[in-house]
C-alpha cells in the first residue's frame, strides 16, 4: 500500500495551485518561498502573524513553507490553522490535503491508512465547497484512482468526478485520463492523453506534464520536445526549462541546451508546491551536465551550491564526492 500512496501524493500535488489567490500569490512572503529564501520567508509569515493572528493566507504560507522544509507535521498544522481561520475556502482544504499527503511519509506504516483518509477527506471537503474548481475534482480523481480499495480507492468515484471534470476544464481531465491509463500500465494512452492536455493547455503545464512523462520512459530526446513546446507556449512557466535540463543530463544529450536552460530557470522565480523542481535539484542537474562535458571545477560548483542550499541533499553530496576523487 506504501507505495501506492507515495504515488498518489505526488500525483495529486501537480494539481494544486495557488492561483486562486492573486493577493497571496503576490506577496512578499510567496515571492521569498519563490525563490527559496526560507529564511525570509518564514520572517514574513511570522510578522503578518503577529499583526493579524486570523491571516488565513500567512498561515497558508506556512504551510507551504514547512512542507519546502520537510516539516510535514508542521505543514499540517498550519494548514489546519488556516481552515480555522477560513473554513469556507476550498483552496485550504486542498492544501491540507496535499499536507497529509506529504505527512504519510513519516508515519509508521500503521497509520499510513488513517493518514491516507485524511488526504482523501480534505480534497472531498474541497469539491463540496467549490464544485467549479478543476483543481479539487482532479486531485480527488487521481485519489480515487491511485488509493488502493482499502484507502477509499474507486474507479466508479473517479469516473464521477471525470465526468464533472469534462465540463469544467479538459485539460485537468485529459491529465487525470493519463494517470489512469499509466495506472493501467496503458503507456501509449498515457501519453495521448497527455499530448491532448498539452495541446489544449496555454499555461506550458500540459507540455511539463507530457515531458515528465517521457523522461520516466527514458524518452530524453521527446522529452526536450515537449519541454521546448512548454516554453514556446508560454516562456514564463520556470519548470519546463527546468525539465530540458534534466532530461539532458538523464540522456547526456543536447548537453549545452541543457546548462543554459537550467541557468535560465536559476535566475526565475517560481511557485513553490511539493513536487515542482527547485534551485538545489537545478544546480545538481548542472552539475551533472558539466560533468558530461568535462568541465570539472563547474561541476563541483554546482554539487556545493546546492549543498548551499541543503547540507542535506544526498545526491548532491555523493556526486561531489566523486567528483573529488
Amino acid at each position: 500500500m506504501r507505495a501506492k500512496l507515495v504515488a498518489m501524493v505526488a500525483s495529486v500535488a501537480l494539481f494544486f495551485s495557488l492561483g486562486a489567490h492573486a493577493a497571496m500569490l503576490n506577496g512578499p512572503g510567496m515571492h521569498m518561498l519563490g525563490l527559496e529564501n526560507y529564511t525570509g520567508a518564514r520572517a514574513y509569515f511570522e510578522s503578518t502573524l503577529q499583526q493579524n493572528p486570523r491571516d488565513a493566507d500567512a498561515a497558508a504560507g506556512m504551510a507551504l513553507l514547512s512542507l519546502a522544509q520537510d516539516q510535514n507535521k508542521a505543514g499540517v498544522d498550519w494548514a489546519q490553522k488556516a481552515i480555522a481561520m477560513a473554513p469556507a475556502d476550498a483552496l485550504y482544504h486542498m492544501l491540507l490535503g496535499v499536507a497529509y499527503g506529504q505527512y504519510v511519509h513519516d508515519v509508521s506504516i500503521f497509520s499510513q491508512l488513517s493518514v491516507a483518509y485524511k488526504v482523501r477527506d480534505a480534497f472531498q471537503q474541497a469539491v463540496q465547497l467549490d464544485p467549479q474548481d478543476a483543481r479539487a475534482r482532479a486531485g480527488l480523481a487521481k485519489y480515487y484512482i491511485l488509493a488502493p480499495g482499502i484507502a477509499g480507492g474507486s474507479f466508479q468515484k473517479a469516473d464521477d468526478q471525470l465526468a464533472a471534470l469534462d465540463k469544467i476544464d479538459p485539460v485537468q481531465a485529459a491529465a487525470v485520463r493519463a494517470t489512469w491509463a499509466e495506472h493501467d500500465k496503458n503507456h501509449a494512452q498515457a501519453e495521448a492523453d497527455l499530448r491532448i492536455a498539452a495541446k489544449l493547455d496555454k499555461t506550458g503545464d500540459g507540455d511539463y506534464w507530457l515531458g515528465q512523462f517521457l523522461v520516466q520512459q527514458n524518452r530524453y530526446a521527446d522529452a526536450i520536445t515537449a519541454f521546448e513546446d512548454g516554453i514556446n507556449r508560454n516562456p514564463a512557466n520556470s519548470s519546463n526549462y527546468y525539465g530540458v535540463g534534466q532530461a539532458a543530463a538523464l540522456g547526456k544529450i543536447n548537453v549545452q541546451e541543457g546548462i543554459q536552460n537550467l541557468q535560465k530557470f536559476l535566475t526565475m522565480p517560481h511557485d513553490w508546491l511539493p513536487g515542482t523542481p527547485t534551485y538545489k535539484q537545478a544546480h545538481y542537474e548542472l552539475g551533472m551536465l558539466y560533468a558530461v562535458a568535462g568541465d570539472k571545477a563547474n561541476e563541483k560548483a554546482q554539487y556545493v551550491a546546492a549543498l548551499n542550499l541543503d547540507p542535506k541533499y544526498k545526491q548532491a553530496r555523493d556526486a561531489l564526492a566523486s567528483a573529488s576523487l
